[in-house]
């Protein structure tokens, strides 16, 4: 039924193309509920980046790079906590529900309260820890205000990773428009405040903040999806994921390892190079972020397809690392001529970092290529095989990012970090370009699309 619809689609995109062929070509890239659900993920980009830029505009003006280098550092750790103890379950749920949504507030409720309770027996711990390791990151952790800060922070976040990717398993992507709108709007709306009567020196005011908005926002959200998923059983499906444990961990393998890098980063260039440093580094993440989330975002919404459907996932594929294309092409000039003026608007302190978020923009085609080696390796079911890839490229990220800040600051991290993306392509590649050398489907009967498809999964 899907490859017919598909055909359908291609005969429609034909017509179309030969009366108006830059038309028919634009409308073929941009239609089907994939790149829907990703506009609806980027519409969340769009309203979060936006009121973000502000969020940390005004906390560059009212605080020191000191506070906000060791708030996002603090925020980063509390991140990384919160995948390490979603444990693959938020992409095990979009998997799941992609297939059966009739069990979906069980499984969603199943796997929350999994993910939250096992993320309250570790931050605290994980937050002492912390502290005790790093006398940079210390004012940060103080007791009670920093640790409880930092538990509620990773709870909060770790519940709404299961949330947000149940979202997209119901192919519901503006639940989380709207649950992100709501977070960015209400952090953005209480700093002010929390600055003027918290001032604290060392970034607790916006780590406050930033709790706030998880708060409400995941009040919005549990009530859409209750809404969505009225009249289904709320009976725990514990034994059903125990059954499932080895594609959990091979979810939370593929999860840690592609995740890692970018909430490490941050904590490396506190250490080594400073919290001055990593502030500069963190608003040039901010500002390149606005484009290299569109390739996550396609490559997310994929993994909503139907496990093993290689017609569905050429189809798609074809479309997205289309745009992924155009977006490189036109975003790292663009950055490459803005980066000077879009720092200044922080102040003078974040200007040292333009060279950075020059290197940074990119970065965009190589993210392009991992996340949808990720994604096709989902799909496929070869979970494995690719965490132990993606686990190479983490590591070569993270190491050299190192280097890098210990040679030439954060524009050293940014240079390493693009090193690594380039090496990562080389090995992600092939993957992703048999998917985009298959020519269009219409051209080809099911019994040569079948064929096809069983030499490829053999070939590989």
């Amino acid at each position: 039924m899907i490859t017919s619809r598909f055909r359908r689609e291609d005969r429609q995109h034909q017509s179309l193309g030969r009366r108006w062929p830059p038309l028919g070509h634009a409308w073929k890239m941009l239609e089907g509920p994939i790149v829907r659900n990703a506009a609806t993920l980027y519409g969340t980009t769009i309203v979060t980046s936006a009121l973000g830029f502000f969020y940390w505009l005004i906390a560059a003006r009212l605080v020191s790079a000191r506070s906000i280098g060791i708030a996002s550092a603090i925020q980063s750790a509390a991140l990384f906590l919160s995948l390490f103890c979603v444990l693959g379950l938020n992409t095990l749920v979009v998997s799941e529900l992609s297939k059966d949504k009739t069990q979906g507030r069980a499984l969603i409720l199943t796997a929350a309260g999994v993910v939250g309770t096992f993320t309250l027996l570790l931050a605290g711990i994980a937050g002492f820890a912390l502290s005790m390791a790093s006398s940079r990151l210390r004012p940060g952790l103080i007791w009670p205000s920093g640790i409880i800060i930092f538990v509620l922070l990773s709870i909060a976040t770790s519940v709404l990773i299961v949330l947000d990717d149940s979202s997209i398993g119901l192919l519901r992507g503006d639940l989380q428009l709207k649950r992100n709108a709501v977070f960015a709007v209400s952090k953005l709306a209480i700093l002010p405040l929390l600055i003027f009567i918290w001032r604290s020196s060392v970034g607790l005011e916006l780590e406050g903040a930033w709790l706030v908005g998880l708060i409400f926002s995941f009040a919005t959200l549990t009530r859409s999806l209750s809404k969505v998923t009225k009249g289904q059983s709320s009976h725990l499906l514990l034994k059903d994921l125990f059954e499932k444990r080895g594609l959990v961990l091979a979810h939370y393998a593929l999860n840690i390892s592609i995740l890692s890098p970018g909430l490490i980063t941050p904590i490396i260039v506190t250490l080594i190079v400073g919290a001055e440093a990593n502030a500069r580094y963190t608003i040039a993440i901010l500002v390149v972020s606005v484009i290299n989330i569109i390739p996550i975002h396609l490559s997310t919404v994929l993994f909503a397809l139907v496990p093993g459907d290689e017609v569905a996932l050429r189809h798609e594929v074809q479309k997205t690392m289309r745009l992924c294309l155009i977006l490189a092409v036109l975003s790292a000039p663009f950055f490459l001529l803005a980066s000077g003026f879009i720092l200044g608007l922080f102040g003078r302190s974040y200007v040292g970092g333009e060279a950075a978020l020059a290197i940074f923009g990119l970065t965009t085609y190589p993210y392009a290529i991992k996340t949808h080696y990720v994604a096709i390796s989902r799909i496929r079911g070869r979970m494995r095989r690719a965490a132990i890839a993606t686990l190479v490229g983490a590591a070569l990220e993270i190491s050299l990012a190192a280097v890098g800040a210990i040679s030439y600051g954060v524009t050293g991290v940014a240079a390493g970090i693009l090193t690594a993306l380039v090496i990562e392509t080389l090995i992600f590649g092939p993957t992703v370009y048999r998917v985009l050398r298959v020519p269009p489907i219409h051209s080809k009967s099911d019994s040569d699309l079948a064929l096809e498809t069983g030499a490829e999964e053999e070939a590989n």
